[in-house]
């Protein structure tokens, strides 16, 4: 029987990853900060875990999604279009790279917690809007991350390829859920990749590894790592992910 991952070897794990993601080039943006972060609640710790993994700062544009502001201005695009002196003399690149709607910016923080109810860890994600006004909803983060995993698709069978991918087993249920985070203190907002296919899925990546006296919990948050990212296409993982 497969060796259960229990949220000390979480705590291991994770610090490990933190130290790889926190200096590979390739997956630290410059906004980004990885740390791991201490839980002091005695409560929370037996709840969920000694602490999390808080990759935050990522800074991700939604192409093709008109903001909010140009979606509230839609009434005054006419003066937008209005040809006048100063620039009738324009070209047509010019006259569209002034007139066409600005993309949606927000920047996304992913946090690695430990769901002793599952037995493995959870990816949780938010995204707050760049202008700090307010934390996207769920509708709004779950659209932006079915995007990423659609884009540079070659066709619509490619598109509907990818999102049936996105989708847990036969249930019809996004892979996305809404998530209470284990760390209260850290508000509302997130949605989880579900972890209910995790452990099965787990067991096959490490092929036995957790039979092993030398089993490396290290090992498995890479493998792990490199799982979760196939659902969420734009997370920035460390470049030396476990590979198979």
């Amino acid at each position: 029987m497969p060796r259960a991952f229990t949220a000390e070897d979480f705590e291991v794990g994770a610090r490990a990853l933190v130290d790889r993601w926190s200096i590979d080039p390739a997956a630290m943006h410059e906004s980004m900060t990885v740390r791991w972060v201490e839980e002091t609640d005695p409560l929370r710790r037996n709840a969920a875990a000694g602490g999390y993994v808080a990759a935050e700062g990522h800074l991700v544009v939604d192409e093709g999604v008109a903001t909010e502001e140009y979606e509230d201005g839609i009434d005054n695009i006419d003066s937008g279009l209005r040809v006048t002196d100063e620039y009738e003399d324009e070209d047509d690149d010019a006259v569209a790279a002034r007139t066409a709607p600005p993309r949606r910016v927000h920047r996304r923080s992913y946090h690695l917690v430990y769901s002793r109810s599952y037995g493995c860890p959870v990816l949780l994600i938010r995204g707050v809007k760049c202008d700090g006004a307010r934390v996207m909803n769920h509708a709004e983060m779950e659209a932006s991350l079915v995007s990423a995993s659609t884009r540079g698709a070659e066709d619509g069978d490619d598109v509907d390829r990818r999102r049936d991918a996105l989708v847990l087993g036969e249930s019809g249920l996004s892979v996305f859920a809404p998530w209470e985070h284990p760390h209260a203190s850290q508000g509302g907002g997130w949605l989880g990749v579900h972890p209910c296919e995790t452990r099965d899925a787990m067991a096959l990546l490490l092929g036995g590894d957790e039979q092993n006296p030398r089993w490396d919990a290290g090992r498995y948050m890479s493998a792990w790592i490199s799982f979760v990212a196939a659902a969420v296409a734009d997370l920035p993982v460390p470049a030396h992910r476990f590979t198979n």
